[in-house]
């Protein structure tokens, strides 16, 4: 299955340019082949500490937009946006298919309380898997991914982990050490897609890449806006997984049952 990177240099809080800009990569993916184009985090936004400024309905915006965008050119989106609840608000990553219908709606799970995300989101309470093609799919969420339980959780169905992000240049090294881990361990393709540019005074480089499922990045773009095309193959993740079966060796009963109390030697 092809897919297109889409590492944009987001204008903070500009929805309206943002998504006209969006259009132009979609239509790009698509002439190189694409059946699925992927948008970092809060793709037409920037990441945020104001929900109640760049909230949406359930359709707001920016998914009736980027809905229309998947059905006129025939390809398979994923974009973050943030949501207006009943009782506040959530970071989510939606996934829309080549006639525009939504096939899943991703609640990040872990909002990131070092700078106070935690405060002003609500947290998600499950994950997903949609297939688009042959290939399984699960979105994740920026800081989601120092969490390899949620990763070990959509493994079990899923082939390829989208891991959407606005992750600062600072800690670039991470980020690049983390895809790699997630991939290995979960013997998945994951694919991050961050933003570059600068926004809030936070400087972000990038470094979008995809990592196959024994953790090799096999393709990264740094530094620039852009697109980049890559290729999973569901028959490589299978066939990794049958030659060394790492998942049937899991104890995930006894992994729940697990505890650390002062009372432990």
């Amino acid at each position: 299955m092809v897919v297109g990177i889409c590492q944009t240099d987001i204008i903070m809080g500009d929805t309206k340019y943002n998504l006209i800009s969006a259009e132009d990569y979609i239509h790009q993916c698509k002439m190189k082949g694409a059946c699925l184009a992927v948008f970092p985090e809060m793709s037409m936004t920037g990441f945020g500490l104001n929900p109640e400024q760049i909230a949406e309905s359930e359709n707001g915006v920016t998914v009736r937009t980027m809905s229309e965008y998947a059905l006129r050119y025939q390809i398979a989106l994923g974009f973050g946006y943030v949501r207006r609840e009943t009782d506040g608000f959530t970071n989510r990553y939606a996934i829309v298919n080549s006639d525009g219908r939504i096939m899943c709606d991703y609640a990040k799970i872990h909002p990131f309380s070092y700078a106070g995300e935690d405060k002003q989101y609500k947290k998600g309470s499950r994950v997903y898997s949609t297939r688009i093609g042959n290939m399984d799919i699960s979105p994740l969420i920026c800081y989601d991914l120092r969490f390899p339980e949620i990763f070990q959780a959509v493994s079990v169905k899923s082939g390829l982990i989208i891991v959407a992000a606005n992750w600062p240049a600072q800690r670039s090294s991470q980020w690049k050490l983390l895809l790699q881990a997630r991939a290995l361990e979960n013997q998945s393709y994951v694919i991050g897609v961050n933003r570059v540019g600068a926004g809030n005074d936070i400087y972000y480089s990038g470094d979008s890449m995809l990592v196959d499922p024994e953790g090799q990045i096999m393709d990264i773009l740094s530094g620039k806006a852009g697109i980049m095309i890559v290729d999973v193959d569901k028959d490589k993740v299978d066939g990794y997984r049958t030659d060394f079966p790492v998942k049937k060796d899991r104890q995930p009963e006894l992994y729940a049952r697990l505890g650390i109390t002062d009372d432990n030697p």
